[in-house]
């Protein structure tokens, strides 16, 4: 019996915040910010989308909800339910984006659309500036990768919402080439380094009369 094609498995990219940038500046807004809020936050698209002014007391902001398929809703999970500090400066761009009952609206006073934001804008723009990224999730997955690097795993699982602190590193943390510079260079100082000092005193080490004897035995 043929089996059904299981798919393939969505290529992350894990973006440098001056690739994040260019996006940003390419974008008009409110798509501009919603990709910096994004970068900085780590929320999901549909909670991101689902933020109301009256969601903040002062700079924190109280994720509970979230839109999902057009209609406002729950959050994915209970523990989805969270409250982030949200940063000054993103706060006050985010603040220029006039008033409204949703953060991120679009010209008819409703929340954005992700996909379309997607195809019609994100997805243009990253080719142009030869910028691979797999949608969305990539801010999320940015985020997790570098915040992992110098925070408690629990602190950034805390920040994504995630009810198994597991899920974390093991989908969302990433590897990256540049990681393997500083173990590999740390090796080969402690193999290499009585190496190359015996190798540049004595370049022509080989005994020619030993070698011959060698041989002949």
């Amino acid at each position: 019996m043929k089996l059904p094609h299981a798919g393939s498995k969505i290529a992350r990219t894990i973006l440098k915040p001056e690739k994040t940038i260019s996006i940003a500046s390419k974008l008009h807004e409110p798509y501009s910010t919603l990709i910096l809020f994004l970068a900085v936050s780590g929320l999901r698209t549909s909670e991101a989308i689902g933020i109301k002014w009256v969601d903040f007391e002062g700079d924190v902001l109280r994720i509970s909800r979230r839109i999902y398929e057009g209609e406002a809703g729950s959050t994915k999970n209970n523990h989805s339910e969270r409250s982030l500090p949200i940063p000054r400066a993103l706060l006050a761009r985010m603040r220029l984006l006039g008033n409204g009952e949703w953060v991120f609206r679009s010209r008819a006073g409703t929340p954005v659309n992700p996909g379309n934001v997607l195809k019609r804008y994100v997805r243009p723009i990253v080719k142009d500036l030869g910028i691979k990224i797999g949608g969305w999730h990539d801010f999320r997955h940015t985020l997790a990768t570098r915040s992992l690097k110098k925070w408690p795993t629990k602190v950034v699982s805390e920040i994504l919402g995630h009810p198994d602190v597991r899920t974390t590193p093991r989908v969302y943390q990433h590897v990256e080439t540049e990681d393997f510079r500083a173990p590999l260079n740390e090796l080969a100082d402690e193999l290499l380094r009585d190496v190359t000092k015996s190798s540049s005193a004595n370049p022509c080490s080989g005994d020619s009369k030993g070698d011959g004897a060698e041989a002949r035995t």
